[in-house]
């Protein structure tokens, strides 16, 4: 939004500003030109909303991010228009991410970066499009960008409902000394600093977490995290910034746990059926950005990056389900497997159908832009020219585990996934009320799966699958975005797209690879997934600014998606399915009450469902948050805020519900002089609700029976096992809890 005026001038002037030299600081004098006499000016702070191309799409700028909480990444996340994200089965996973009516899981259909690396993980052990973003220390991150739809160029994989980014600081402001407390013996430490190396800018951050959560066995949970930068200005009018992160993270968890049991009070709500799953993971990034600037007009930028990640994960879904009463647990600890033998009376059985997902990986590529602002006959115009890259070496497999022991590998390969991109785009202000966007996307895909089953035995309850071959594909991917402006501060979009995600390598090359088949458990086995995916998106929306103090925003959209990728409990990851339709509604508000008291709310209501008329599972119709926010401008910094998740299908036919719930939290923060006090008040209402829950076909130890082999839950099912009644499972919220903070900065 803007006020008309002078086109020409107008995108000229902001064109030059943002991308030219001077955008890093104060123009330099040439070497040849005599020094001319300095006159100090005094300081102007200009702030203002970057242009944006769809109505749908925001920037949480540095003031809104700081004057909301941020302690966690969690929290960052929450306060996104329109995103609601939760914790999945506990410890500190990647989490499941809602957005535009995807129960995304971990990230299959929302693309996510820090800065300009990509977080997603393509042939994920957990999950297509796996995105963990606890590598980033909260403190770092400067500001949020959404990007809701397929309508940008730059975007390619995952970004069908949108895409979001993470932009961390150069620098910080003050160097600090944080440690946080609270429920759960929930510990958190964070040192902060930003001392000048000569020419030197830098930025190191490192942080410490622990918590319990307030399961019966605790998560012993621990984060560690570290962050280092360093910026320089080798020439005028460039600026090149080398970055190194490093994150290693432990914890248990007490799973998913049956909706009946613990409603018939067999089970307690913060129990577990398996209580020994739980993971390790880490990954370091290091990454190198330069840009440079030769003239106003042009901008040159390179971004390298290379990363190595590791996760190890155990995890049960189905627990007697598929191996029934086979393992045998000993009074001393020892596990006895009894295979196809009898049961035996008064023996202590344990849960048996547990997976273990490795994924190890190198990955390392990078994007290069050229961007230009020229004019045509007098009409402002930018282009943007780019070419990007992404190379992952991966180690993936699915084994079968009881209690972090693994009997038995179903899949083990090793994945080379090659892509290469690139894009056109262009901007041109045609008057100082139209403006239009547009651009070419292409993608080209390599999968390349290499077999590493080792030699083994027959199981009586599962089977290996052999997954050997290659495949390509690509696609060509249009963007059209026309932006009008018919009154001041107020802007109409229309915004076209074409978008896809990538589906898992190894499904790429045969559909069912689980193990899971018929032979197997009677699960029916999958088509050979198509490797991408294509979305189709449109949307009209409005934003405006009224009286210098309400900011309102609406949007309605739909979105067609080629193959919905869908949660299998047997596998602990997503499988591709049908085709998929959505429609619906966003809104936004922002209104400054007073000088002191602010007030946020963002609604979004999604229509889901599969052409063939299904529910799509877990799609939530209805996502709301919003809160009051009051800084007496005197140090004293309080909010109040809620987020509401609707009730919504867990299975195509809507038999079972998904609960939602309104949750509501409070905090306050109050600086005086170089000290600074923070308390939170989570879950304030002490909701019981349910964090992440899925629908699956699971059998617990009171359920097996012996009589009937032909029915569900029988003690020795084979490799023919019948599938149980689906049910919900889920992994238990929070209750009310606090936390406090003491904060010193230097």
């Amino acid at each position: 939004m803007r006020p008309r005026g002078d086109v020409s001038l107008l995108a000229a002037a902001a064109l030059s500003c943002a991308l030219g030299g001077e955008a890093w600081g104060e123009e330099r004098p040439r070497n040849d030109e005599p020094a001319s006499e300095e006159t100090r000016l005094q300081e102007l702070e200009v702030r203002a909303q970057r242009p944006t191309s769809a109505a749908s799409s925001r920037e949480m700028n540095a003031r809104d991010f700081q004057m909301r909480p941020h302690s966690t990444i969690i929290q960052i996340l929450n306060n996104v228009p329109g995103l609601v994200v939760a914790q999945h089965q506990g410890g500190t996973k990647a989490p499941q991410w809602f957005l535009r009516g995807f129960d995304a899981d971990h990230g299959t259909d929302v693309a996510v970066f820090a800065d300009d690396l990509p977080i997603n993980m393509p042939t994920h052990a957990h999950g297509q499009g796996y995105a963990d973003p606890n590598f980033l220390i909260p403190e770092t991150i400067e500001r949020v960008e959404l990007y809701k739809g397929p309508y940008f160029p730059q975007f390619g994989d995952f970004a069908t409902a949108g895409a979001l980014k993470l932009i961390t600081k150069e620098t910080f402001k003050e160097n600090f000394a944080l440690a946080e407390g609270g429920s759960f013996a929930t510990q958190r430490y964070v040192l902060g600093a930003s001392p000048q190396l000569g020419p030197v800018k830098t930025l190191f951050a490192g942080q410490a977490f622990y918590t319990n959560g307030p399961f019966i066995n605790p998560e012993n949970l621990a984060r560690y995290n570290g962050m280092a930068r360093f910026t320089l200005d080798p020439v005028p009018g460039s600026k090149l910034t080398g970055t190194i992160q490093a994150y290693a993270a432990d914890w248990d968890a007490s799973g998913q746990i049956p909706a009946p049991q613990v409603a018939s009070g067999a089970l307690p709500r913060f129990g577990s059926v398996d209580p020994t799953e739980g993971g390790r993971t880490d990954r370091t990034n290091v990454m190198l950005d330069w840009r440079y600037a030769p003239s106003a007009a042009d901008l040159w930028e390179v971004y390298a990056y290379g990363s190595r990640y590791k996760l190890r994960l155990w995890s049960n879904f189905t627990f007697f389900a598929n191996s029934g009463l086979r393992f045998v647990m000993y009074p001393n600890g020892g596990i006895d497997d009894t295979g196809d033998a009898p049961v035996r009376p008064n023996a202590k059985y344990i849960p048996g159908d547990g997976i273990y997902q490795g994924d190890a990986r190198w990955l390392w590529g990078g994007v290069a832009r050229y961007t230009r602002n020229w004019f045509l006959r007098g009409l402002p115009i930018q282009t943007q020219l780019a070419f990007d890259t992404r190379n992952d070496d991966i180690h993936v497999t699915l084994q079968r585990q009881v209690r972090r022991t693994s009997f038995f590998t179903v899949n083990d390969v090793r994945v080379q996934e090659r892509r290469f991109g690139g894009w056109w785009s262009q901007q041109v202000f045609f008057t100082d009320w139209l403006r239009f966007e547009g651009g070419l996307r292409g993608d080209l895909y390599v999968f390349d799966v290499a077999n590493r089953l080792p030699r083994q035995g027959r199981d009586p309850n599962f089977a290996s699958v052999f997954l050997n071959g290659d495949t390509t594909d690509g696609l060509v991917s249009p963007k059209a975005n026309l932006i009008l402006t018919p009154l001041e501060n107020t802007d109409v979009y229309l915004n076209f797209g074409r978008g896809f995600h990538s589906n898992d390598a190894r499904a790429n090359i045969v559909g069912d690879f689980t193990g899971t088949a018929p032979g197997a458990t009677g699960v029916t086995p999958l088509r050979q997934a198509t490797p991408l995916a294509r979305a189709l998106g449109y949307e009209l929306g409005a934003r405006t600014r009224q009286f210098d103090r309400l900011d309102l925003a609406a949007a309605v959209w739909r979105l067609n998606l080629d193959s919905e990728l869908v949660f299998s409990g047997d596998a602990g990851t997503d499988e591709a399915g049908p085709s998929s339709r959505r429609y619906g509604v966003d809104f936004e508000a922002r209104w400054q009450i007073n000088e002191w008291l602010y007030a946020d709310y963002d609604l979004s209501w999604v229509n889901a469902r599969f052409d063939g008329g299904g529910f799509v599972p877990l799609a939530p119709p209805i996502l709301m948050n919003g809160g009051l926010t009051a800084d007496f401008q005197n140090g004293l910094t309080v909010a109040l805020r809620g987020r509401w998740l609707a009730d919504r299908p867990a299975d195509e036919e809507d038999t079972l519900t998904a609960e939602g719930y309104y949750m509501v939290d409070a905090f306050a923060k109050y600086r005086w002089r170089n000290v600074e006090l923070g308390i939170q008040l989570l879950n304030l209402t002490n909701t019981r609700w349910r964090e992440a829950q899925f629908a699956d076909n699971s059998c617990v130890r009171s359920q097996i029976q012996q009589r009937n082999p032909n029915a569900a839950c029988f003690a020795k099912p084979g490799r023919n096992a019948v599938t149980p009644p689906g049910a919900i499972h889920y992994t238990p919220g929070n209750p009310i809890g606090v936390r406090a903070g003491l904060a010193v900065y230097f």
